[in-house]
């Protein structure tokens, strides 16, 4: 079976399949936007004049207004007499300063001076308190809309309503009429840059051109009066604080320099001396001390020698002092005699003789004399030494006393350039601030606005009328948009069907036909009629574009039991199904239509059958052949097996009935006689009768009444169906007003179908 993609009607042998909607079906789409709008474009039409006539209305109330114009030049070029440094800094100028100007221009300061020059708290126009009340239309408005005393009051008992809060008292009575006189002044107000220049538009609207001039010429004096003052109390300002510093910066001045001479005085009073010659005198000690030093080193050296010397009996002779020593030469002398004689003895007399040990004991006692003599040297060295030792403590002693006081002269020298240094910076910084008090002081009567008046405002000859033109536009706007707003609003809102895509997108069944209405008020007689004398209208085409969409849904095995339903009752199926048994009988196929419908028989009402004649229920209950129930229309030349309203008793069980194997058998037997069996089943939702028909039928066609039928009703009745697997085919949509579906299918075949009608109905 081919699938095709196309929506509303299809070719023949086609069936169609939903499928999802890729996402350029889900973007933006500018062509269905402009057909929803145009579809109500009456609506639209109908808001934005009520908006534009309640603008024209509500602007006729307003009393005329009168704007005038000043011009103001921003940031002039100052004079620098004397070229003495300003006490304002200039900065950069830019949007946000030009911005910061006007700002100040709305100041509440500066409307209040304005106020209080003119007076304006006395003028009606800016005091409501002085008005005299007209009533206007919205005061009528208000007043047919507000609530009456009586029930206000019972408002306020339960509770719904609040109180009017107590009135205030005086004060607070004149500080709220001050506040909303500075409001409405504030209201008028308009101030705007131009673009690239440094000029502000000062403008001011009112009901009197001489006082909305007034007003304007008043506040660009002021804005000016303003920047003197603001500049001059600056100045004075800083002149104020200026003499205040400098006669702080004086007595500050003034202590460090007492501070200094005071702690140079005790330094000289306690070290007697500067701290130059306490350092020369350390100089000079130092080098006496490594004097000492040295002479100790070497001392101690001879000290250290001479007593090794000593102690261990070298020979004396070999040491420089005690070989220098004039005792131990003469000793040395007579011991060498002494020894001569000895040896000389020996050679005459024998050992052991008086003469020699004579000798002996003289050469002992000589080298007695000449150790005590060399002790004697030691002793000396060793004194030497203890007396340089002692004079060497001694100089250290001192070099630590002077550098004792050396380093505490040091820090007192240090605590007195710290304070000559402070002295030194509160004189430079006094200085400083007297001579910028001084320029101060001269700049007084230098200082100018930064502002002039470039055009001053003068009295409007005619009164504002664009203020009225924007009302206008903006609720001729206001009210087009909530015109384009409520049509789709109503459109959301809508949950029927309009076109074949919405059925199928949510259905999932394709739309096999689409049949157009032949009028609001017909009968189904007269739609019939209406196909039988207009055999090439568009009702029969679409009839025939029906019957083939049916037959070629299964080329296999083309459906010759065909059931129509619906969801709800009305909605076209019945005459549907008995248009489509024409178009087959047209054609020179056999049809025969069946009316399933035992509750509510619709075919009989139709064609206007005699209802004393035998019906479907006589056939099934054996009563009558088939042949006898037959009805044959003589104009059509269909035949019909109708359920008759007098054939229904009481306790009548329709759905057994259909159920039963007597009424298969009897379709089996119909399909025999005819090429096309259609059943007319009731409503799937009202009964359950459809469903089980569904069962004995080779295709289920499901008819949808154009923009009427709920769409959730056309979902849960598929959804009926195909709990009993029912060979759903497709969707027949009826009763359809081409003229508004070509609305909202603009892209469909209902679209095109209306435009080239011509081409079949002639």
């Amino acid at each position: 079976m081919k699938q095709v993609t196309s929506i509303g009607e299809y070719p023949t042998g086609y069936v169609q399949v939903a499928q999802e909607p890729s996402e350029d079906e889900g973007s933006f789409d500018l062509r269905g936007i402009i057909s929803t709008l145009w579809r109500g474009k009456y609506i639209i039409i109908i808001s934005t004049i009520i908006a534009a006539i309640i603008a024209i209305l509500a602007i006729s109330q307003i009393a005329p207004k009168y704007k005038s114009t000043a011009k103001v030049m921003f940031d002039l070029q100052k004079a620098n007499v004397g070229n003495v440094p300003d006490i304002l800094i200039d900065q950069e100028f830019s949007k946000d300063t030009l911005q910061n100007q006007i700002e100040i221009l709305r100041s509440t300061n500066l409307i209040e001076r304005v106020v209080n020059e003119l007076e304006l708290d006395r003028m009606p126009e800016f005091n409501p308190s002085l008005r005299i009340e007209r009533e206007t239309i919205i005061d009528r408005v208000r007043g047919v809309l507000s609530v009456p005393p009586e029930i206000n009051e019972i408002l306020m008992d339960l509770g719904v309503r609040s109180p009017p809060p107590p009135p205030p008292d005086e004060v607070e009575a004149a500080r709220r009429e001050r506040l909303t006189v500075l409001e409405n002044v504030q209201e008028g107000l308009s101030l705007s840059p131009v673009r690239g220049s440094r000029v502000i538009e000062i403008s001011f609207t009112s009901s009197d051109p001489k006082s909305s001039a007034r007003i304007v010429n008043v506040i660009a004096n002021q804005y000016i009066v303003d920047q003197l003052e603001a500049k001059l109390e600056t100045t004075r300002s800083a002149t104020t604080w200026l003499s205040a510093r400098v006669d702080e910066l004086q007595t500050k001045v003034q202590e460090t320099e007492d501070a200094v001479e005071a702690t140079r005085a005790q330094l000289s009073l306690e070290a007697g001396q500067s701290l130059d010659i306490t350092n020369q005198q350390l100089e000079a000690l130092n080098a006496t001390l490594a004097v000492a030093r040295n002479a100790a080193t070497v001392v101690d050296a001879k000290y250290q020698r001479l007593l090794s010397a000593l102690e261990s009996d070298l020979d004396l002779g070999a040491i420089p002092e005690f070989r220098d020593s004039v005792l131990i030469q003469g000793y040395r002398k007579s011991e060498s005699d002494l020894e001569a004689q000895q040896l000389n003895l020996k050679n005459t007399v024998p050992e052991g003789h008086p003469a020699l040990v004579r000798l002996q004991n003289q050469i002992d006692e000589l080298r007695k004399n000449i150790d005590e003599e060399a002790s004697r040297i030691v002793a000396s060295v060793k004194i030497e030494l203890e007396s340089v030792l002692a004079q060497e403590a001694e100089l250290i002693k001192e070099v630590r006393f002077l550098e004792t006081k050396a380093l505490e002269q040091s820090r007192a020298q240090v605590e007195l350039r710290q304070l000559e240094r402070q002295a030194s910076a509160s004189r430079a910084l006094y200085e400083n601030f007297l001579s910028r008090q001084q320029e101060t002081n001269s700049q007084e009567e230098l200082q100018g606005a930064d502002a002039r008046v470039l055009s001053p405002a003068e009295p409007p000859v005619s009164a504002e009328s664009q203020r009225k033109r924007i009302i206008v536009m903006a609720s001729t706007l206001l009210g087009f948009a909530a015109g384009v707003g409520l049509v789709f609003l109503l459109d959301r809102l809508n949950n029927t069907f309009r076109s074949p895509v919405q059925i199928e997108e949510l259905t999932g069944l394709s739309v096999l036909a689409t049949i157009p209405s032949s009028g609001s008020r017909m009968h189904r007689h007269d739609v019939v009629k209406v196909l039988r004398e207009k055999p090439n209208g568009a009702m029969a085409e679409s009839v025939r574009n029906l019957r083939t969409s049916i037959l070629f849904s299964n080329l296999d095995n083309p459906p010759r039991v065909v059931m129509f339903t619906s969801s709800v009752p009305r909605e076209g199926k019945s005459t549907t199904s008995t248009m489509m048994a024409m178009t087959s009988r047209q054609m020179g196929k056999s049809a025969i239509i069946v009316d399933c419908d035992f509750r509510m028989p619709a075919l009989a009402k139709l064609l206007k059958v005699n209802d004393d004649e035998p019906g479907l229920l006589s056939v099934m209950e054996g009563t009558a052949t088939v042949q006898e129930a037959l009805f044959k229309d003589e104009d059509s030349g269909l035949h019909f097996l109708m359920a008759k309203p007098n054939e229904r008793p009481a306790t009548l069980n329709a759905a057994d009935i259909l159920a039963s194997n007597k009424f298969k058998e009897l379709v089996q037997y119909l399909c025999t006689q005819y090429d096309l069996v259609i059943l007319d089943t009731p409503p799937t939702l009202v009964v359950t009768d459809a469903r089980i028909v569904s069962r004995i039928a080779d295709a289920v066609i499901y008819a949808v009444r154009w923009d009427s039928t709920p769409r959730g009703a056309v979902v849960e009745g598929i959804a009926e169906l195909k709990s009993v697997d029912a060979p759903i085919t497709g969707i027949v949509v009826t009763q359809v007003n081409e003229s508004k579906a070509s609305k909202y299918t603009y892209d469909g075949y209902s679209y095109y179908k209306g435009q080239y009608r011509d081409y079949y109905e002639t």
